[in-house]
Formats: C-alpha cells, structure tokens, sequence
C-alpha cells in the first residue's frame, strides 16, 4: 500500500514539474524521467496498474479533443505536461523486458501519440510532430516492432514549401528541443526552414540506421527512396539538395549490401530463428549505414548542445555588436587659464579686497558656462544595446485532478 502510494506521487510531482521546458530545465526533467522509469521496472506488475491508469486519462483527453475540437480541449493535449507524460511511458515500455506485461501497453501508447500528431496537422506544429516520432522511433528500436514512422515524415517533405523566399534572416540557429509550436515570426525566418530540414534527415537517418540490419530493408524503404527522389526534382536550394542527396546515397547503399548479404543464403520466411539469426549476425558485423550513423551523430550531437547554451561566447557564433564610444576628456583653453592668471595678478595689484572678489566670482560664472556650451561634451553618446525577448512557448497550467 505505501509503495503504491509512493509511485502516484512520484508520478503526480513529476508532472507538475514538467509544465514548462527551457534549455536550463531540460536536463532535470530528463534524469527524473529516467529515474522514474528506471524506479518503476522494480516492481512491474504495480507499474502495470499506474501506468494503465494514466494511459487510459491521456487517451480519454485525445478522445474528447477529437470529439469536441475546442480550444480547450486542444490545449490539454498540445502542452508539456501531456507531452512529458507519454515520454515516461515510452521511455518506461522501451526499457521494459520482452516477457514484462508493460509490453502490453505498447499498442495504446503508439496510437495515442500518433493521434496527438493527427489532432493538428499543420506547420505551426512542426516540433511537436518531431517529438512524437522520437517517442515513436525509441519504442521501435528498445521492443524490436516495427512502427511506420517514414510517412510522417515524408507527408512534410510533400506538404511544405521548401523552394519559398524567407522575409526575415535569423542571426541565430533555431532550436526545436524546447518548444512545441513555432510562432508566425519564426516560421518567416530562413532558420526554422534549415531546422527541419535538418530535423528531418535526422530522423530518417535515425529510423534508417535502426532498421539497417533487417533482412526487408531494401524493400520497406522503397517509398522512402522514391519520396526523396521526387524531392530533389523539385527543390531549387542547393543546401537542401545536398542533404537530401547524401542521405539518399547512404540509403541506396544500405540497402545494395542488404540485397548482397540475403542473395548469398536460402531464406525460408517461415522460420523465423533463421531470419533473426542471420540478422543479428549483419548487426553485429555493422552496415554502411550504421557506421555513417555513429560518425554523424557526433558532430550532431556537439551543434546541438551549443545550440541549447544559447551563449556567444560558447557557441563562437561570432555575430556582430556594438561597442560602447570611449569617452573623451574635456581640455580647457590655455588662454583662459592665462587670462584669469592676468586678471587676478591685476587684482592684487591695483584692486581693493571687495574688487577682486567679485571679478573672481565672475570669472568662475563664465568660465563654467564656456564649459558647459562647450562643443565637445555632447558629441560622445553611450551605445546601449538592446537584445530582443525571444519567443516564449506558452502552454495550459494543468491541475492535479486532471492526473487523479
């Protein structure tokens, strides 16, 4: 009874502290996920429950956001919370065994994350597309079944206008890790169209690099490869073309020795020892595609992270800035300073004390006046600079009844 009561608070704590993700939250959200997993895999059958419970709440939210199609109830789907909370369960199912019953829950968890992309399908809602097939890519790769991720994928190789002209250059990389929806302002930035892009080889060459050992990969990838092609017949930027032509060689690579390999035995579908074995046996020898992966996902990696620091300094973005005028000392005519020695050397000789005393205040009145119309005083201005409030991802605060 305690210990039931320990993994729903667990549970509840963690989800309230998931609400908002920033590059300075993100890794403690990150390790209390893992843990939470990692504390639930201890007792299996009473995780079975909890996370039977929860699943069944998110799925009765993207039932009545699909139903109702209110703003509302679109919010209780598309804000951290939820989406942190279907991160937990996969991340939990991936790490669970083959024999666990969490393996049970895998097909709800699936359908209800790709029902949260399906909910709304446009541009705005690019990253969160992004992060549901990373949940969907884990799943695949940590229970060994197959997930059609690819047609998520391509839908927006098809739907999105690559060759349009940008109205604004962003001076900064955009990073997709913390945020769900992308603003008007940042979708007219040529650096949110160079982020997917890249986000998108990404995840192909992701997906790809998991499925490279299988004995069907030359022919689960045949609409990929053509999706690609089509693409490159029509794009006009030659960056964009680049990346996708290199990541089509890789594939068409694969996939040559995947045919070689298999032509070399006698495969009988039925037995499906057979086919594991010889699996297992390319994995463990490497594919062209897995080795290109490991390489790239180095560099990846290290762009990413400076990316997420958000600092000049670290991320040698070099950008340019403005620099403050030094301020230049005031020198004052020597033939006032002259003058006033005369006037007062007269004053010594030929003056009373009253006299004197009052051509030196007069003296001193003129003399700060000159100094204050002095022309050199105004020309040096301070350059302050101004840094932009960046866009904020704005998400629904959710009660704890709504997780009771």
């Amino acid at each position: 009874m305690q210990l039931e009561t320990l993994y729903k608070t667990m549970y509840v704590k963690y989800v309230e502290n998931a609400k908002f993700v920033s590059p300075s939250t993100l890794p403690g959200i990150n390790f209390t996920r893992r843990s939470l997993a990692e504390i639930y895999l201890l007792n299996t059958d009473l995780s079975y429950k909890h996370a039977f419970l929860y699943i069944r709440q998110l799925a009765i939210h993207l039932r009545n956001a699909t139903t109702l199609k209110r703003k509302e109830s679109f919010q209780t789907l598309y804000n951290w919370q939820f989406i942190n909370s279907l991160q937990l369960w996969a991340e939990l199912i991936s790490m669970s065994k083959p024999q666990s019953g969490l393996r049970d829950l895998l097909y709800p968890v699936v359908q209800i994350i790709i029902g949260t992309m399906k909910a709304i399908p446009t541009a705005q809602y690019y990253p969160l597309r992004f992060h549901c097939i990373s949940m969907l890519i884990k799943l695949s790769k940590g229970t060994g079944t197959f997930i059609p991720v690819l047609p998520f994928l391509l839908e927006i190789l098809n739907s999105h206008d690559f060759n349009k002209r940008h109205k604004q250059v962003s001076m900064k990389p955009v990073s997709l890790t913390c945020i769900l929806r992308s603003s008007k302002s940042q979708m007219q930035e040529n650096g949110y169209t160079d982020i997917v892009m890249e986000t998108i080889c990404e995840l192909i060459l992701q997906n790809a690099a998991k499925d490279s050992h299988s004995i069907a990969f030359p022919d689960i990838y045949v609409p990929c490869i053509a999706q690609l092609k089509k693409f490159l017949s029509i794009c006009r930027v030659a960056n964009y073309c680049r990346k996708i032509k290199q990541l089509l060689e890789k594939l068409q690579e694969n996939a040559t020795h995947i045919e070689k390999s298999r032509s070399r035995i006698v495969v009988n579908l039925s037995d499906t020892a057979q086919i594991q074995n010889w699996e297992n046996n390319i994995k463990a020898a490497g594919t062209p595609l897995t080795q290109f992966y490991e390489s790239w996902i180095k560099v990846h990696e290290s762009l990413k992270l400076k990316t997420l620091t958000q600092n000049d300094e670290i991320a040698e973005y070099n950008l340019p800035t403005l620099k403050r005028s030094k301020k230049q000392k005031i020198s004052i005519p020597q033939e006032q300073d002259e003058s006033e020695e005369d006037i007062l050397s007269n004053n010594n000789h030929h003056s009373t004390n009253g006299d004197s005393a009052k051509k030196i205040k007069t003296i001193a009145t003129t003399k700060s006046k000159k100094l204050m119309g002095h022309p050199r005083i105004n020309k040096n201005v301070a350059v302050d600079t101004v840094i932009p409030s960046e866009d904020t991802d704005i998400v629904r605060n959710m009660t704890i009844s709504d997780w009771d």
